[in-house]
């Protein structure tokens, strides 16, 4: 197990050996054992059907009817799954979900085609995320800006990540053009990052190219307004009590600059163990499945814990949770 240091030229991709966020107090990552550690492909692959088992049930009942109620629901439902589809990414790009990296790699990009999240180039940032939190060298991969969140409007537009999608466009269009990130620095990943967005580019043009074919806006009803819409606020709701409110930039502790939530089962599953984001920073290696046993281990020594998401939003909408630091910061880049 490696401590957290300076890059260049580390290798901070694997899933083994992992650079490990600055902790607090007793260290106590070495004495952790195998039981830990174990992969259970089955769980995520269970996870995962559930996840296509309801889009595809969303997808049908377009399909067959197109009365605004069912178009509506269809929209909500489906833009839920696809955000909770990262949160499986996330557990691909971390190497929890299989043995095989392939396979994390397969499954990882097929979960982000519906908000065209890349694997590669999330697992890039967000293992640094990982490895640099709390200094401030930290970044992420999903660019919100926490500004102007105390109020219902603010935290709507907020909610609406634009800047995402200017990323995204320049990210299609260097790869469109043959190009890879001159902010990703490790040739390997920079073409991997390339060809998945290149990827999405052919699925999207035989999208359009059928949808054009066939004068049908169905891709527009299960596809393209579920993931504006709904997708992309539902998202940040799940990523924002990670570590708003709280110092990601130097505080080198992540039982200080990382929340807990006190989830139900539905939002255990549904933001796939983010509720238990402490002992995930606490030990990136862990695999998901394995978080909430880790969790019960460090729970005495968790600082942050909210006692819901609900409570969450209403401190932030309210101003009692507040934004800390500059215009980069933990998730910006």
């Amino acid at each position: 197990m490696q401590q957290n240091q300076t890059e260049p030229d580390l290798d901070l991709d694997g899933s083994t050996g992992v650079l490990l966020a600055p902790v607090a107090g007793p260290e106590t990552r070495r004495d952790l054992g195998p039981e830990y550690f174990q992969k259970r492909p089955a769980v995520f692959l269970a996870k995962f059907l559930v996840a296509l088992v309801i889009i595809a049930a969303g997808w049908v009942w377009v399909a067959l009817r197109t009365d605004v109620v069912s178009v509506v629901v269809t929209i909500i439902t489906t833009g839920a799954m696809y955000a909770h589809l990262v949160e499986l990414q996330h557990e691909c790009l971390h190497e929890h979900a299989f043995r095989s990296r392939t396979l994390n790699r397969l499954f990882g990009f097929a979960a982000g085609v519906p908000m065209f999240s890349s694997y590669s180039h999330y697992k890039y940032d967000h293992l640094r995320h990982h490895a640099f939190l709390g200094t401030p060298q930290n970044r992420e991969f999903f660019n919100y800006q926490f500004h102007n969140l105390d109020t219902p409007l603010g935290f709507v537009l907020g909610a609406y990540n634009l800047g995402r999608y200017s990323n995204l466009v320049r990210d299609l269009r260097r790869s469109l053009l043959g190009r890879t990130n001159p902010n990703v620095t490790k040739t390997v990943a920079a073409r991997r990052i390339r060809t998945e967005y290149q990827a999405f580019l052919v699925i999207f043009a035989v999208v359009l190219a059928a949808s054009i074919a066939m004068h049908s806006l169905f891709f527009v009803w299960v596809w393209l307004l579920p993931s504006v819409l709904v997708a992309e606020p539902v998202h940040f709701l799940i990523e924002l009590p990670e570590h708003y409110g709280l110092n990601t930039q130097t505080d080198p502790n992540v039982l200080t600059n990382t929340r807990t939530v006190r989830a139900s089962r539905f939002g255990h599953w549904f933001t796939n163990g983010n509720d238990l984001h402490t002992a995930h920073h606490f030990h990136q290696g862990v695999p998901m499945v394995n978080v909430p046993k880790l969790h019960e281990v460090i729970k005495h020594r968790v600082n942050t814990v909210d006692p819901s998401f609900v409570s969450f939003y209403s401190g932030v909408v309210k101003g009692r949770i507040r934004f800390q630091g500059d215009d980069k910061t933990c998730m910006t880049r």
